[in-house]
Formats: C-alpha cells, sequence, structure tokens
C-alpha cells in the first residue's frame, strides 16, 4: 500500500469533457474538474460561487430581447426590447416617466428579435434585424436624448451603396438634371418596392468645384418602367443613358443584416441579394456611402467577399472591427484590409481574403483584448480568431475543445464581462449558460456551467455598475409562477465575494432588505445608554406593532453599537424600550440605527415558490411565498431571500503515486484532506452529491444564532469516509445562501495494487 498526498493547488481549466478523463498525461489534468456547476474559475486559480441575482422587474410580457447602452459606468441602461416596443432600465430600476414605466414604440417583431445585431456610436444605437421573405428590414437607430426621452427612427441615409453598373441596353432618361423629376426607361426595371432607394444615372458632374457622382432618389414608382425621383446630386445628362446605377439597399432588394464598426466608419453586410458583400461608410459620416468617383480618399467602400475557402459562396454572420474587418460566413472567416496592412479606404482596393474555414453563426462575436470569440458553425464551438506570427496567417483555435459536453445545447448568444473578470457568457438553447473565464497571459481557459433547474434564461447582457467596480450580467428568466408564465429580468451581482457575510447574496430572483437603509434621513435619540429607555425619532416610524421588536444601533461596518427592544409605542415618534445591549451614545444619525422585522411583503413575483432566507447574515429556515409574503422565524434587520441554487466542483480522479506503474485502475481512500479557503461560510463535501457531510469549522468564540465571519484558511482534518474504490474524486458543495470560495484541496490518499 502506498500513501500519497497530492496537491490540487489550481482549477484553471475549469470542468472538461467526460472524454478527457483518461488524459492523465496532459500537464493540465491535476487543474481540470468533472464538474464545475454554478461556480466560476476566477483568474487567480480559485473555484468561486456564482453571485445570485436581483430581481429587477418583470418583462412587459412575451420574448424579449436586452440590448445594452454605455456612455459612461453612471450612464449606462439596459434596454428591454420585445415585439413592438423598448423599455429601458437604469442603475437597477425602471425609468419611469409620468409615474408609469416609460417605453417607446418599435416595429420588431417576435420573429425579429433572435436576428437582432447592433453597435452604439456616442448616443445613438445602429439597430439592424433579418426579414429575407419580405425585405422590409430597413436599419433603425435607436437615440438617447434624456433618460425618459429616447426615439426609434429609420436612418436616413443620405446615399446607399450601389449595385454593379448596368450591363444591359436598358437605358433611363431624366426629364432634368436637378429637382423633382420624373426617370422613363427603355424597359420595365422599377417596382413599387424601390420607393426610397437610390440610382445614379450618367457620368459624374462638377458642382461648386466638387466632383461627385449625380444620383436621385426615388420617390413614387407609376409603372414598370416609370418612376418619380428627387436629384440629390446634379446629373450629367437628360438624354437617355445606359449608363445608370441601382441602390444596393431597398424594400425590393432587401436591407442589410449584419453590423460592425472600424476606424470611424459604419460598415453594413449582407443583403438577401448581395450576401457576401460589406458595405463601409464615409469615415464618421455613418448614413453617407456614397462611393468614390476617382478613388478619392474619404468615399464610401463596397467589397464583395469571394467564395470561401472550400468553393462554397456564403452569407456573411457577422463583422468586427480590430486592427482590421474581420467578417465570419456560413463557411470562412476572412480578413478585410487596405493595400498593405493599411487600414479600409477608398482610394485603394480593399483586399478580402478568407484565413480560416470554419463557419458561423450568426451571433455577434466577443473581442477580448485584442483576440476575437466567434461561435463556430452548428453553435458548438467558440473559436479565437488570431494572428499567428510563426506561421504569418490568421487561425481560428477552438477553446471550447476540453468542454465539448458543455456546449452540447447549441450557443444562440453570447457576451462579454471585463470586470472584475474576463467572462464570456454563452447562452445555450436550453436556457443554461455556460462561463468562460479567459486570462490568455495567465493561461487561463476555464469553463462552467450555471443551471436554472426548470427556470430557463432567454436573454444576457453586461453593463457597467453604477459604482463602475465591475460588470453586471442582466439575465431574462422565463419561470412559471402560480402556474403562469412569466418573465424576469434580474442582474448577478458583484462577483466578488464582499468581506461581511450579511452583505452576500446568493439566491436567485433575490430581494434585499435593510431596516437601516428605511431610517436614512431620521435620526434617533436616546434618553439613556442603558436600562429602561425613552426612543424619539425625528421623523414618523414608530407603530403598534413594533411592539416586541428590536431596536438596533450600528456603524458603517454594521458592528453592533447597542440594541434595545420595544415594550410600548407612544406615537409615531416615541416609543418605550428596555435595553438589552448598552449603547455607545444617545445619539444616530439616520442610517445607522432600524427596527427590525418579522416578516416580508413584496415576493409576488416568486409567489408558490420555496426561497431561502440570509437574516442578518445567518441562514433561517426555507418558506413558501404565500401572497407575495413570507414570515421569519426571527425578527431581524437585513434581509436577503429568493431561489436557492445548488454549487459545486468535483475534481478529477487522484491518480498519483502507484507503486508500480499507473494508478489508473486501482483502489484508493481518500482518509482525510485539507482545504484552503478564502471569504467562504459553510459547505459540505463527499465522494458525491448523494454523500456529502458538512465540513466544520464555526468559530469557538461566536455565539450560536449569531452570524459567523467568512473564513479565510486551511481548514484541516476534514475527514472523509468514501472507503475503498478505483474513483477518487472528491465533490465540495453549498447549496445554502452563502458563499463558497476553494484554492486549494490537499487530499492524503491510500492506494493498492490489484
Amino acid at each position: 500500500m502506498v500513501r500519497v498526498a497530492p496537491l490540487l493547488p489550481t482549477f484553471a481549466r475549469g470542468e472538461v469533457s467526460p472524454l478527457m478523463y483518461g488524459r492523465t498525461d496532459i500537464e493540465q489534468y491535476s487543474s481540470c474538474l468533472k464538474k464545475c456547476r454554478n461556480t466560476i474559475i476566477r483568474p487567480y486559480g480559485l473555484a468561486s460561487r456564482v453571485a445570485g441575482t436581483e430581481y429587477i422587474s418583470d418583462t412587459k410580457g412575451g420574448k424579449a430581447k436586452l440590448l445594452r447602452f454605455i456612455f459612461s459606468p453612471t450612464d449606462s441602461y439596459i434596454i428591454e426590447c420585445g415585439a413592438g416596443y423598448f423599455r429601458f432600465f437604469y442603475n437597477g430600476a425602471p425609468v419611469y416617466k409620468d409615474n408609469k414605466v416609460y417605453e417607446i414604440a418599435n416595429n420588431f417583431t417576435e420573429a425579429d428579435l433572435d436576428t437582432i445585431q447592433y453597435v452604439q456610436i456616442d448616443d445613438v444605437i445602429k439597430i439592424v434585424y433579418r426579414r429575407d421573405q419580405t425585405k422590409d428590414n430597413h436599419p433603425k437607430e435607436l437615440i438617447r436624448k434624456s433618460a425618459d426621452d429616447w426615439e426609434f427612427r429609420d436612418v436616413s441615409f443620405v446615399c446607399t451603396p450601389y449595385r454593379t453598373e448596368n450591363l444591359t441596353d436598358t437605358t433611363i432618361k431624366a426629364s432634368a438634371d436637378t429637382g423633382n423629376i420624373t426617370l422613363t426607361a427603355s424597359s420595365g426595371i422599377f417596382n413599387a418596392s424601390q420607393v426610397g432607394a437610390f440610382f445614379w444615372i450618367g457620368n459624374a458632374t462638377t458642382v461648386d468645384g466638387v466632383n461627385k457622382q449625380g444620383f436621385v432618389k426615388i420617390t413614387g414608382v407609376q409603372n414598370a418602367t416609370t418612376a418619380n425621383a428627387t436629384v440629390q446630386w446634379k446629373l450629367s445628362t437628360t438624354e437617355a443613358t445606359k449608363i445608370w446605377g441601382e441602390g444596393a439597399w431597398s424594400n425590393f432588394r432587401g436591407w442589410p443584416s449584419v453590423i460592425g464598426l472600424l476606424d470611424g466608419r459604419l460598415f453594413y453586410a449582407r443583403t438577401p441579394t448581395q450576401p457576401r458583400n460589406v458595405y463601409g461608410s464615409k469615415p464618421y459620416k455613418y448614413e453617407d456611402f456614397t462611393p468614390a468617383v476617382s478613388n478619392e480618399s474619404g468615399a464610401g467602400v463596397n467589397i464583395e467577399l469571394a467564395t470561401n475557402i472550400d468553393g462554397d459562396g456564403s452569407d456573411i454572420k457577422w463583422i468586427i472591427g480590430t486592427s482590421f474587418l474581420l467578417a465570419g460566413t456560413y463557411g470562412s472567416e476572412f480578413v478585410i484590409k487596405g493595400s498593405g496592412d493599411s487600414g479600409i479606404d477608398s482610394n485603394t482596393a480593399p483586399a478580402a481574403r478568407a484565413r480560416s474555414n470554419w463557419g458561423s453563426e450568426n451571433i455577434q462575436p466577443a473581442t477580448i483584448g485584442s483576440e476575437v470569440y466567434f461561435v463556430q458553425r452548428t453553435g458548438k464551438k467558440v473559436r479565437r480568431f488570431e494572428y499567428d506570427y510563426y506561421l504569418d496567417s490568421y487561425k481560428a483555435v477552438d477553446v471550447s475543445i476540453f468542454s465539448e459536453h458543455l456546449l452540447e445545447s447549441p450557443i444562440i448568444d453570447v457576451c462579454y464581462q471585463k470586470n472584475p473578470d474576463s467572462i464570456m457568457w454563452c447562452l445555450r438553447s436550453d436556457g443554461k449558460l455556460a462561463a468562460f473565464v479567459v486570462e490568455a497571459d495567465q493561461n487561463i481557459q476555464a469553463w462552467s456551467l450555471l443551471d436554472y433547474g426548470n427556470d430557463i434564461v432567454e436573454s444576457i447582457e453586461t453593463i457597467p455598475s453604477y459604482n463602475g467596480l465591475y460588470d453586471e450580467l442582466y439575465l431574462i428568466v422565463k419561470r412559471i409562477i402560480d402556474g403562469k408564465t412569466v418573465r424576469h429580468i434580474e442582474r448577478i451581482q458583484d462577483p466578488v465575494t464582499p468581506d461581511n457575510v450579511i452583505n452576500c447574496w446568493y439566491v436567485r430572483g433575490g430581494l434585499r432588505y435593510s431596516a437601516f437603509e428605511a431610517t436614512e434621513g431620521n435620526s434617533l435619540t436616546l434618553s439613556a445608554t442603558k436600562g429602561t429607555i425613552t426612543v424619539t425619532a425625528a421623523q414618523d416610524v414608530f407603530l403598534t406593532k413594533h411592539i416586541g421588536r428590536r431596536i438596533r444601533a450600528t456603524n458603517s461596518e454594521l458592528e453592533i453599537l447597542g440594541q434595545a427592544t420595544i415594550t410600548a409605542v407612544v406615537d409615531a415618534r416615541h416609543a418605550q424600550a428596555t435595553v438589552n445591549k448598552t449603547f455607545s451614545s444617545t445619539q444616530y444619525t439616520g442610517g445607522n440605527w432600524g427596527v427590525s422585522v418579522n416578516s416580508m411583503s413584496g415576493y409576488e413575483h416568486l409567489n408558490g415558490r420555496t426561497i431561502q432566507i440570509l437574516a442578518d447574515g445567518c441562514v433561517q429556515p426555507d418558506k413558501t411565498v404565500v401572497n407575495g409574503a413570507f414570515t421569519l422565524d426571527l425578527d431581524s434587520w437585513i434581509v436577503l431571500a429568493g431561489l436557492g441554487y445548488r454549487s459545486y466542483i468535483t475534481t478529477m480522479n487522484i491518480e498519483d503515486g502507484a507503486m508500480n506503474g499507473t494508478a489508473v485502475g486501482k483502489k484508493k481512500r481518500i482518509n482525510d484532506m485539507a482545504v484552503r479557503i478564502w471569504h467562504t461560510s459553510g459547505c459540505r463535501t463527499g465522494r458525491d452529491l448523494n454523500n456529502l457531510q458538512e465540513v466544520n469549522y464555526r468559530l469557538p468564540s461566536v455565539p450560536m444564532g449569531t452570524a459567523r465571519p467568512l473564513i479565510d484558511g486551511i481548514i484541516d482534518n476534514i475527514r472523509y469516509n468514501q472507503g475503498w474504490t478505483i474513483e477518487s474524486d472528491i465533490t465540495i458543495e453549498q447549496s445554502r445562501p452563502l458563499p463558497m470560495n476553494i484554492l486549494v484541496i490537499a487530499p492524503i490518499v491510500n492506494e493498492v495494487d490489484k
């Protein structure tokens, strides 16, 4: 028998596929996990329980998509985009106007929502969507004027890009070279759906020293050969001419459904009739796509991607600006740039070359640092598109290969959280979230899974928190409440565990009440610091139902500075009380004192569901919400309540230290172990989720019934009643509304040969 003491100092690879369980040969084996559920791997290598979510609001009703607007950390919005409407959320609350939730109308159908792509330019969100059958998906813009004043409208283009020049014998004759005119074609080329489309006619003309192609905008169609138009730039001729071209965008030809930005240009791409074309605006003139006349600089550009590496034509799924413009199609990934390594401009012919041929989904990719992460076709892989200096070429590396099982349900959307940790969130079609934590410089590439049980996540997006310390992940979660389907907008709380257990947030769809916040602006005066006293509030606060409840004074760190039980209420500002913990002063400002509560209301969004409760840092028994309310077993001052969830990790099999050859397949027994934890309170460990035992580390100095502080350090001599087994993994679990941060696992293992 061999006794070994392996060390598991990092979990930097996260959860890996069962197909990797036998790969004891790879260097990262000990840093892999069999399971990492409702837990994320932080860049330092520790496994950290994912924070819970705060309930913000119900959606208006049906399916919706979250958009983001970011001007600064204190000027950021989450936007609920539903079929026919927008609603806006600022600092975790709906925007109100005239005492009701502010909303404006849009023209989107529910089917449009999954096709939306968008970019933000200052106070404007540019939006595209896809309607290949009706072709009436005119690009939109959502303009922020103030918090409760937004405008949604069609983009008003100065000029759209054009299709290729007419190569037929069909001529167009203009009735005049300026103003409102009539166009007459020699054969049927006009369609009623072309109203609003642009046509260029004849050669370029010079007006006030500016040489420019003459063009018109169609204002009406009389029949297939006659249309009305307004001249946008003087025409060179009023004679019938075969020199003309039709605008690339209209309700007849279709509109772009892909969007991106690079170097001050707005790029659109993919129409139903030109699925491989990318169109760039003039620099910083985002509505003007007027093409160059003589290869002059600063004009609009129109780039057609070649067929992909396999020789197939592919429509464009996404475009994104980095050092160059990158494009993903159904079959390939392209790099688009000017001559040499220059940016895209109209005075040189941009080159678009396919650099890999994996293919993409219609999902806007995430830029992490200087690299682009996109979802491969079928939605079951994530690839990093990067430049390889050794190969002197771009390549697309599969970053999900070790964890392919976590994407067995295809990805339908992604978003990126920059702070405090770099996380690419991947929304799966089954409503679960795959989290990909990546810090390439630290060799951190860790996948994990957030499971919402029977609840389904339908949309995700991130914005900076109001205090600017971290990015908030917002979600739309579909639930069944009281037998009805509802959708909740929620946000995940600060990913970093707070120092005080009272401030922890490890429930979902939760709400938090603070009796101390309820007294902001209302000071308290005591007649004495001990004994039987009179308490006087500056404003009305006391009610008859407060008799038997307690008054507590605290400092900003929530340390108790005194406590008394209310014995009588004289009026709304005066009460009698018996001190049971001597007060430090007779004067307390608002926010530093509060009256305890023994029941909670306002939980209608969780009616009928069983919830977990953390009150003043102590776990109270689970309760069922009835008519939006529940009672507490002990009156408290700070109450957090919401849906519980289970977080756990399971290590790989320990295969170290065999006397003869490999330890794979040989019997082992884990006798005990030590675990280094950080900011942790209460967890269980065992051989699997059905055989768990409490890790008991209550400090002797902490009285029963009071919140125990979060623990940092090593918990040793943890008995592990596993028995002899071939599968020698370790599970650590937390299912109460408390944090869990596991830094190191150090087991003591006995092994025997067969």
